[in-house]
């Protein structure tokens, strides 16, 4: 017993030079960053000793106060986690987080925009180099967004760290990355938009003859009339595509595209979903990830930061699916962080779709 109180004692004395690179080292070498999250660890390990609920990944007092997770040690609610000096520590502690954190925001919100500007600089130079698309051709390239993403691996831990210690200042790193790269989101996909719908076919000669009626037709003529003058015209269509030469070997491809190989209108719809719908998914595991918004991790702050150093963190592979997180606080936050970086690709969902219908409505 008394091994074990001196372990614990130990554990919670932290000295002051320990907390020393918390307030001075850099954020942004990786040398710097080694000797915070070796500060950190430690007062991390001291907060939890003191109180082991401040831990989301760890122990939980029970209600006569010992703790329920084969974890060692800690004081939780017992007779000597309310001694006055542990109390006094667990403030001292709770103050240099907190003092920590509040050098941590304004720093990430400027990686933010650095990393996201990374990404953009790259599209930009993809658009440049590439007015036209070909036809069928994916443009957007994921990779673009891995630019952004190698700068930011790397502090992967101190957003566990943020969201075990302190969850409003949590919420407002995540809220800053937000802001960063919804423009960039917008940008984007409106391009891509835009540049499926140049190279789409559009309805001429003939085609526009026979799907498309004045107005006054529209009001004179009943339902079966309509429906008699397309038919008719249509298999006229039909009748002429199967007398020519090519009618018994053209494909699929060579009757949707015309001579000049551009795509229907729902083809180019379709594309467009095809090459942003990636891009989004890889955005969500990316913020799942990146500020571990899961109740599925098994890992605590220590063993993430042991884990690798920062230099070389990479996350997985954003390309494969996750499964919903059963916590629903989470995965509501997941849904939230999406819906307000995406918000604006509804209304271009909507207007794509719009655009696809008044070109080929049938």
């Amino acid at each position: 017993m008394q091994t074990e109180l001196q372990s614990l004692l130990d554990t919670i004395s932290i000295s002051s030079s320990q907390l020393e690179s918390l307030r001075e080292a850099s954020l942004e070498s990786p040398r710097g960053l080694e000797q915070i999250e070796k500060s950190l660890v430690v007062l991390f390990k001291a907060m939890v000793t003191i109180d082991p609920s401040l831990s989301t990944s760890g122990p939980r007092a029970s209600e006569d106060g010992s703790l329920r997770s084969g974890k060692p040690g800690g004081f939780g609610n017992s007779e000597i986690g309310s001694m006055r000096v542990l109390q006094e520590k667990k403030d001292v502690y709770r103050h240099e987080s907190v003092l920590f954190l509040r050098r941590l925001k304004p720093f990430l919100d400027m990686q933010f925009k650095a990393a996201i500007d990374e990404t953009r600089k790259a599209l930009e130079i993809e658009t440049n180099s590439n007015l036209s698309r070909v036809a069928g051709k994916a443009k957007l390239d994921p990779r673009n967004h891995d630019l952004s993403r190698a700068i930011l691996w790397k502090y992967s831990p101190l957003m566990l760290f943020a969201r075990e210690v302190d969850r409003p200042d949590w919420e407002e790193l995540m809220k800053s990355y937000e802001v960063a790269c919804k423009q960039l989101y917008d940008n984007e996909f409106k391009e891509a938009v835009s540049a499926w719908k140049r190279i789409a076919r559009k309805p001429t000669g003939d085609e526009a003859e026979i799907l498309f009626t004045s107005q006054i037709e529209k009001q004179t003529d009943g339902i079966a009339t309509t429906a008699r003058r397309l038919t008719v015209k249509r298999s006229q269509t039909l009748a002429k595509t199967l007398r020519s030469p090519m009618g018994d070997n053209s494909s699929k491809v060579s009757v949707n595209k015309g001579s000049d190989g551009r795509l229907q209108p729902y083809e180019a719809f379709a594309a467009a979903l095809e090459e942003v719908i990636p891009i989004i998914s890889m955005e969500q595991n990316f913020v799942v990830e990146f500020f571990h918004l899961t109740s599925l991790e098994q890992y605590d702050f220590p063993d993430v930061v042991a884990a690798s150093s920062p230099e070389s963190r990479r996350g997985g592979d954003l390309r494969r699916p996750k499964v919903m997180d059963p916590n629903r606080e989470l995965a509501r936050q997941v849904f939230q962080i999406m819906d307000e970086v995406y918000s604006s690709f509804p209304n271009l969902l909507q207007t794509l779709v719009d655009w696809s219908l008044q070109h080929d409505p049938l």
